[in-house]
């Protein structure tokens, strides 16, 4: 049974739960499959499925930063912040717009409290806002906060479009952003395309078209990625046989008796993985030197 990642390219006006159908249905035999972090049908991009034990990791994979291309229409915001949803409200472009982009831009860094779309998968009183939404209600959104670490104009405004590439935090709706930034310009705004290039160290290039995942045409074992590629990712161990059995049996294991494998791509928080031959584990490091074990998963063959 497989127990890894696969990386797919996710295309536009299809739905992430497809996609995992999809390779439910390639996969021999009844395996678990699962993803981590989807992406709206009218965005396009790098899709994370899990299969096997890997599927307990999706609150990793969703932890990791994202990189977004999205293309911005100014001059119209829509009701769905997209381009699928309808007018509702057009302004006239200022001549200027790519110098007054660029200087509110700066505002959307860091940490910042953002309302999500009116349709979206947010939870208003026990019910998914778009169906509040769709179903003629205005749903009552609370702003929550997000974090932006980068946006940046790739190129534009060329006639109404401008291109942005933005790099994030898990739940920041770059269609909140897009909307957002058209209001400060006064001409309102809608996402034209999005498109999700990377997810931490995890790259778009690398992944398998959405047609080779339908024709079932690969090998599970060339396109299904180990969770080592997901410690790689994070402040990270290697341990003995000794290290596994403890960390199996739910106790804390010394990290004397680990070898340091990678520093990961973001600050750890006092968490680690620690990746052992027949197992991947994440934790914390607690202050007398030892990993705590919270999530244990024995790597399949």
């Amino acid at each position: 049974m497989a127990c890894g990642l696969l990386l797919l390219n996710k295309p536009e006006g299809v739905r992430s739960t497809v996609c995992v159908a999809a390779l439910r249905r390639a996969l021999p035999g009844k395996q678990k499959v699962g993803h981590g972090g989807t992406l709206d049908s009218t965005a396009q991009g790098l899709l994370i499925l899990l299969v096997g034990g890997a599927t307990r990791a999706s609150e990793l994979v969703m932890g990791l930063q994202k990189t977004y291309d999205v293309e911005v229409r100014l001059g119209e915001e829509r009701s769905t912040d997209d381009y699928s949803g309808e007018v509702c409200y057009s302004g006239p472009v200022p001549p200027d717009a790519g110098e007054l982009a660029a200087g509110f831009l700066p505002s959307f860094l860091g940490t910042r409290l953002q309302v999500p779309p009116s349709v979206s998968a947010i939870h208003v009183n026990g019910v998914r806002a778009h169906t509040l939404s769709r179903s003629g209600k205005e749903p009552a959104i609370q702003p929550r906060p997000v974090r932006v670490t980068d946006i940046r104009i790739l190129s534009g405004p060329e006639d109404t479009t401008l291109k942005l590439r933005i790099r994030c935090s898990r739940g920041t709706y770059v269609r909140s952003i897009v909307r957002d930034l058209g209001r400060r310009l006064g001409c309102g705004a809608h996402v034209s395309s999005l498109v999700r290039t990377a997810t931490g160290l995890f790259r778009l290039a690398d992944a398998m078209i959405f047609d080779e995942l339908q024709r079932g045409s690969f090998s599970p074992e060339d396109r299904i990625l180990p969770l080592s590629s997901l410690a790689a990712q994070y402040y990270g161990y290697s341990g003995e046989e000794e290290t596994c059995r403890m960390l199996m049996a739910g106790k804390s294991a010394p990290l004397s008796a680990m070898s340091f494998l990678n520093p990961g791509i973001s600050d750890p928080g006092k968490k680690a993985a620690v990746l052992c031959r027949d197992l991947f584990s994440f934790g914390n490091i607690t202050a007398s030197g030892f990993f705590e074990p919270k999530m244990n998963i024995p790597l399949e063959a």
